[in-house]
């Protein structure tokens, strides 16, 4: 299996982004910053204060009254500092997370149709819950370890130096061995560290994969297989950490027996020191609490950077996304889309998909122009390219060359949002919200009354069997719809459909998943649904079209044939073949 390869410019990407989104919230960001002086004060003016009373109580009439006061002083001024600064902190970490989680809502919602279709949803939803939980992480490492540690590591060294610098010597040899092993470590376990989550990544969508996929697994016996496949995964992940954390444990015995050595060594100079000249005994003093204090910040050093390197890799799936243009784009100058008619044209439209590596056009030169309220069948063989024009007419994929018009305006002019407001679509699998029915009725009318939602599903031939379920019509739907029948999801999206009124009607197979009984009645809704608006139907089951004004015939993403159903007949060609070849209603490809 690829692995990722890991980038650097991609780690500081992720800083800038950070850094930049939480000066956003300046008066907590500024705040923060008291947690340098709360440091400074705890780990270095209280030992030093500590320090200077007890080396001079030793000294003959030498008052150490001033360094008491000095220090209740200080420590009173660090502990308020302390208190502002993590209240700051944690203010700070909430709000900067949640707008990394709307920010990544957002540009998921701006990537495309075809996006999405290439990529597991349960890992894509893994890295999106990563992304703010990375900043936490980074922020915690950062701001409450790395950079107080660092300086008062900086300042320590200074003041022992200024007096000693044989014990500064001594404690700067012990800080740079451990920083440096720790920097050593981590870029020799870099590359594991990347196969390791990307190992997590994988186990995730597997398991995202098969709970969303869960009927399907049942239905074919096959949780044994599943099970198996989930444990390749997990036993390759579980190696990947034993190998890492294995290497932890050892680099971490190293570093213990270098700072027990280091320590013994700074013992043995302090009493040289202090013998040669008492008056170092304060400078010694400090020096021994600095030490104590920094020995075991020095040994946590390889969990600040682990820390600080895992929230890089969590964050580095969405950074590199949010580096990326979305596929489909407004243009700078885009305007709302005003539909007056409901003239809609393909001129000379030529379209493949990106992914396609030959890049097989599925339209060459495709011109239709649909008449203001005309409603028009699409249908032809699969892969003649039905699906996708309703596609390119809801602009979820840009043509290469040409263009969509409706009512004289280019649709890559104006904004998706009210191209989409003025469409509504019904797809052959209509996917509903982990909500209640009401809310998926009402969506593309959030405003709505309830007696237009029960309007809309009367019409929909939905109200019956909603009015039977545990909680009617607040009754909640699972995930994707699950808790209800293929027939019933699409008579909740058809109601959908009616609720939204919009101008123009998309039908891509809406009544597919109907029994012969219900699509009567649907049809009957639906005609009244089309009148006055420009309907698009695109159909494998031929009798829904029957009483359409117009069938276009695709074939290879070419015009084959156009007309009404029995002119279409007469010609015998191939709307005639696929009509008797139907049985049931059904094409028999």
């Amino acid at each position: 299996m690829h692995m990722p390869t890991r980038k650097p410019s991609v780690d500081l990407l992720t800083l800038k982004h950070f850094w930049k989104v939480g000066t956003l919230y300046r008066k907590e960001f500024l705040l923060y910053w008291f947690t340098i002086v709360s440091a400074l004060g705890i780990s270095l003016a209280v030992p030093y204060l500590i320090g200077k009373t007890l080396g001079n109580l030793t000294v003959p009439g030498e008052q150490v009254d001033h360094y008491i006061y000095a220090l209740i002083a200080v420590s009173a001024i660090s502990v308020l500092a302390n208190r502002i600064s993590y209240d700051s902190l944690f203010m700070l970490q909430v709000k900067v997370m949640s707008y990394l989680q709307t920010e990544v809502l957002n540009a998921l919602m701006n990537r495309s149709a075809g996006f999405h279709n290439n990529r597991v949803s349960g890992k894509l939803v893994s890295d999106a819950a990563d992304y703010p939980s990375a900043y936490n992480q980074l922020s915690n490492a950062f701001f409450i370890d790395i950079i107080p540690f660092g300086l008062i590591i900086v300042l320590g060294i200074i003041l022992v130096s200024i007096n000693s610098p044989l014990i500064g010597l001594v404690i700067l040899l012990m800080t740079a061995l451990a920083i440096g092993s720790t920097i050593r470590f981590r870029r020799r376990m870099t590359t594991k560290r990347i196969q390791r989550q990307a190992a997590s990544k994988n186990l995730t969508a597997h398991l995202a994969d098969t709970i969303i996929n869960n009927q399907t697994v049942k239905a074919f016996g096959n949780e044994t297989e599943e099970i198996g496949r989930h444990q390749v995964l997990n036993k390759k992940l579980a190696k990947l950490r034993a190998q890492d954390w294995r290497e932890l444990a050892v680099d971490g015995s190293y570093r213990v027996f270098g700072l027990l050595f280091f320590q013994i060594a700074f013992i043995i100079v302090v009493v040289h020191q202090v013998r040669n000249d008492p008056a170092l005994l304060a400078t010694g003093i400090f020096a021994f609490s600095y030490t104590m204090t920094i020995s075991n910040r020095l040994f946590q050093i390889g969990n600040m950077m682990r820390t600080a390197e895992e929230a890089l890799l969590l964050a580095m799936p969405i950074t590199e996304m949010l580096q990326e243009n979305p596929e489909i784009q407004d243009a700078p100058d885009a305007k709302e889309l005003v539909v007056r008619e409901g003239r809609i044209v393909f001129k000379d439209v030529i379209f493949y998909y990106d992914d396609n590596p030959k890049h097989d056009k599925v339209f060459a030169n495709l011109n239709i122009t649909i008449k203001p309220g005309e409603k028009i069948g699409i249908v032809g063989p699969s892969g003649g390219g039905k699906s996708t024009l309703t596609k390119l007419m809801l602009r979820f994929e840009d043509v290469q060359n040409g263009h969509v018009i409706i009512d004289g305006q280019n649709i890559a002019d104006i904004t998706q949002t009210s191209l989409r407001k003025a469409i509504a679509y019904v797809p052959q699998e209509p996917l509903l919200f982990h909500r209640s029915i009401k809310e998926n009725i009402a969506y593309g009318r959030p405003d709505a009354a309830d007696k237009d939602i029960e309007h809309a599903a009367r019409l929909a031939n939905a109200h019956a069997f909603i009015t039977k379920l545990p909680d009617g019509y607040d009754t909640i739907v699972g995930e994707r719809g699950v808790k209800l029948s293929g027939g019933q999801r699409q008579r909740v999206a058809i109601a959908r459909a009616m609720l939204k009124n919009a101008p123009i009607l998309v039908l891509d197979e809406a009544t597919s998943a109907l029994d012969s009984e219900s699509e009567v009645a649907i049809q009957q809704a639906l005609w009244k649904l089309m009148q006055g608006r420009t309907t698009v139907v695109v159909a494998h089951r031929l009798s829904t079209i029957q009483r359409l004004d117009r069938i276009i015939v695709l074939d290879g993403g070419n015009i084959a044939e156009e007309g009404t159903h029995a002119d279409l007949l007469q010609r015998k060609g191939l709307y005639a073949r696929l009509w008797s070849h139907q049985s049931g209603g059904f094409i028999n490809e």
